[in-house]
């Protein structure tokens, strides 16, 4: 079931990334319509929505591995969250340093922490138990 969640997700990250951004943007930022996304920023939603895809559709290792991936990401957003922030505010717009973060935004980073740690958590258990 969780691995159809990631084929749905990923297939909307990769046919509307630019949506996606701005939805998330409007959802996250203080001041929007000021920041400038990084040229790289719309193409990696796309790819990592077909990375979603890819690694769901083909399930086994892959997937297995991509759940370990999924819960050290977890892992980092429930901990650390300012970091994780501040890390994607570099990679994702140009001027960073110009990029004003809404404030309840950390409980929602939190929030996606514990969620990634469970599906990861629920995945290695599942698969423990096929073993």
């Amino acid at each position: 079931m969780v691995r159809v969640g990631f084929v749905l997700v990923g297939l909307v990250m990769a046919l509307v990334p630019a949506r996606i951004r701005e939805s998330f943007e409007k959802f996250a930022l203080k001041e929007s319509d000021e920041v400038s996304p990084s040229p790289s920023f719309t193409p990696a939603i796309r790819a990592e929505g077909v990375i979603f895809v890819v690694v769901s559709v083909l399930g086994g290792t892959v997937y297995r591995v991509s759940m370990y991936v999924l819960g050290l990401a977890g892992a980092i957003a429930l901990f650390v969250p300012k970091r994780a922030l501040r890390f994607s505010m570099n990679i994702s717009y140009e001027n960073p340093e110009t990029v004003e973060w809404k404030g309840g935004l950390v409980p929602v980073i939190r929030g996606f922490g514990v969620l990634y740690l469970l599906i990861a958590f629920n995945e290695v258990k599942n698969r423990s138990q096929e073993t």
